[in-house]
C-alpha cells in the first residue's frame, strides 16, 4: 500500500540553516518499505549550494587558489551541470539521515543498508527511492533439545567407489555384434531435424555415445537401445523448455541416426595385476589397504562437516521465518555478481555465457532467489542465536588458530601475523566462530 507522508529537513550551509517539509510517498509490504523522494525547487538550490561548498576544492581555475573560484567561473570551464552528481549525492545523504534522525526508519531493526534507485536526474530535479528492507521480529527460537541424526561416515562404501572408479579408468571398449544395451558405447551419425528442416549444431558423424550416460537430449538415448551395428532409426525427442538455445527450446525434433558399432566396456579383475597397474602396490590387498586408509580420514572430516550442515538444517526447519523480499533480491544479486567474478577470473566472457545458455540477468537473479532466502534465514538465525547465548571468539582463540596456521606455513606466530591480509584474518575469526555455534548447538541438542 501507498500512502503519503512529511518528511521534516534541516539544511545547514556554513552557518545557516534552512528547515523543509519535503513530502514523499511510501510504499510497505511484509518487512520492506519504499520511500520515494523528488527534490526540485528550493530544496534542489540549497542541496545544489552545499555539494557546491563541499565540492569546490576538487577544482582547479587559473587566477585563483583551489578551492576559492567562484561557482560560475567553474560552470563556465566544467559546464553547467558540473555539480549536478554532487547535488543527487548530497540530496540523498541529507534525506537519508532525516529519515534516520527522525526514527521514520527503524534503525535497530535494518537488515541491509537501503537500496538506491534513482528514476531521473538533471540540472533542478532529481526523483529517487530508497527500499528499506527489516529483520523479523522473532520472540522466541527452537534451537535446544532438538533429536538430529548424525551423518557417519561411510567408509566401506567410499573404498568401493573409489576402486569402482579406478577400475572403470583402467577398462577398454570391445566391439561387440548384439544388441545395444545400457551402458554400451555407440559409434553413430545422427542428422536432426524440426518440421523437415535441419538445425545448426544437429549433426554430427561418428560421434561416440554411452548409454544411459544422460549426455544426450532426454528420451535419445532410451530409443537406441536394442539397435544393432549397421542400422537406422528415427530417434523422435522433445527439446526441454529451459534449453540453452533458445530457437530449440520446447520443441519436437527428429534426429536420422546410424549405427556404426556397439561396443561394451571390459573391466580388468580386482587382482594383482590391477594394483600394480593403477598404483605403487605389488597386491590387491595391499593397494585397497591403502585406500581405506586414505578414505578413513576423508570420510570422518566429511561426515562431521555433513552433520554439522544437518545441525544447521535442523535449526532453521523448526523456526519458520519469512525474509524480506528486498533482502533475498540484494543477495541474489550478490550471488549474480559472484557468479560475474568467478567466470571473469577464469577469462570467460559473461555475456558470451549468458547467450549460450539461453538467459538473462533477471532470469539468474530468479533462479538464485531461492537459495538466497535460506541463506538469509540461516544468517539471522545463527545471528539470533550468538546474541541470545553470547558466543564470542576470544583473543587466545585467535592467537592460537593463527599459532597453528604459521607452524604450517613454517614460520613464527609474530612474523605470520604481520604479514596476513585482513581477508585471511577474517576467514578464520569466521571460522572460529562458525565452530563454536556448532559445538554450541551439538552440546544442546541430541545428536546421535
Amino acid at each position: 500500500m501507498s500512502k503519503k507522508n512529511v518528511l521534516k529537513i534541516s539544511v545547514k550551509n556554513g552557518k545557516e540553516t534552512k528547515e523543509f517539509d519535503l513530502s514523499y510517498d511510501l510504499k510497505t509490504s511484509p518487512l520492506t518499505e519504499v520511500y520515494s523522494f523528488t527534490v526540485e525547487g528550493d530544496l534542489w538550490k540549497v542541496f545544489s549550494d552545499k555539494a557546491f561548498i563541499e565540492n569546490k576544492g576538487k577544482f582547479n581555475i587559473v587566477g585563483f587558489r583551489k578551492g576559492h573560484a567562484p561557482r560560475s567561473v567553474i560552470e563556465n570551464n566544467y559546464g553547467k551541470d558540473v555539480f549536478v552528481a554532487d547535488t543527487e549525492e548530497v540530496s540523498v545523504n541529507e534525506i537519508y539521515n532525516a529519515l534516520m534522525d527522525s526514527k521514520t526508519i527503524d534503525a535497530e531493526r535494518l537488515a541491509m543498508r537501503p537500496a538506491l534507485d534513482v528514476s531521473q536526474l538533471e540540472n533542478g530535479k532529481v526523483a529517487f527511492s530508497l527500499t528499506v528492507a527489516y529483520l523479523p521480529e522473532v520472540a522466541e527460537l527452537k534451537y535446544k533439545g532438538l533429536d538430529i541424526e548424525r551423518v557417519n561416515p561411510d567408509v566401506d562404501g567410499a573404498v568401493e567407489r573409489e576402486i569402482a572408479a579406478a577400475r572403470d579408468r583402467a577398462g577398454y571398449w570391445n566391439v561387440v555384434e548384439r544388441e545395444a544395451k545400457e551402458g554400451d558405447q555407440l559409434n553413430l551419425d545422427y542428422s536432426g531435424s524440426i518440421d523437415g528442416v535441419k538445425f545448426d549444431g544437429g549433426t554430427a558423424e561418428k560421434q561416440t555415445l554411452i548409454l544411459g550416460s544422460g549426455s544426450f537430449i532426454p528420451g535419445f538415448e532410451d530409443q537406441l537401445i536394442g539397435i544393432k551395428a549397421g542400422e537406422s532409426k528415427d530417434v523422435v525427442v522433445k527439446f526441454p523448455e529451459d534449453y540453452h538455445a533458445t530457437d530449440l527450446a520446447g520443441k519436437e525434433a527428429v534426429f536420422a541416426c546410424k549405427v556404426h558399432s556397439v561396443s561394451e566396456k571390459v573391466l580388468p579383475e580386482l587382482d594383482d595385476d590391477f594394483a600394480k597397474d593403477v598404483s605403487e602396490f605389488d597386491t590387491f590387498d595391499a593397494y585397497k589397504e591403502d585406500v581405506r586408509k586414505k578414505a578413513e580420514d576423508r570420510e570422518v572430516k566429511n561426515a562431521e562437516i555433513a552433520t554439522s550442515n544437518r545441525i544447521i538444517e535442523t535449526i532453521v526447519a523448526n523456526n519458520p521465518i519469512e525474509m524480506s523480499e528486498a533482502l533475498i533480491e540484494n543477495r541474489a544479486n550478490r550471488m549474480l555478481q559472484d557468479m560475474k567474478n568467478r567466470m571473469e577470473s577464469q577469462g570467460i566472457p559473461f555475456a558470451t555465457y549468458m547467450q549460450y545458455i539461453g538467459k538473462t540477468e533477471a532470469d539468474m537473479i530468479e533462479g538464485y532467489k531461492a537459495e538466497a532466502k535460506e541463506r538469509e534465514i540461516t544468517r539471522f538465525i545463527m545471528n539470533q542465536i550468538v546474541e541470545k547465548e553470547n558466543i564470542q571468539v576470544t583473543q587466545a582463540d585467535f592467537d592460537a588458530a593463527i599459532e597453528v596456521r604459521a607452524a604450517s606455513a613454517g614460520k613464527k606466530a609474530g612474523d605470520y601475523r604481520r604479514t596476513m591480509a585482513q581477508d585471511e584474518a577474517d576467514y578464520i575469526l569466521n571460522t572460529l566462530m562458525t565452530d563454536k555455534i556448532i559445538k554450541f548447538l551439538s552440546d544442546n541438542n541430541n545428536v546421535k
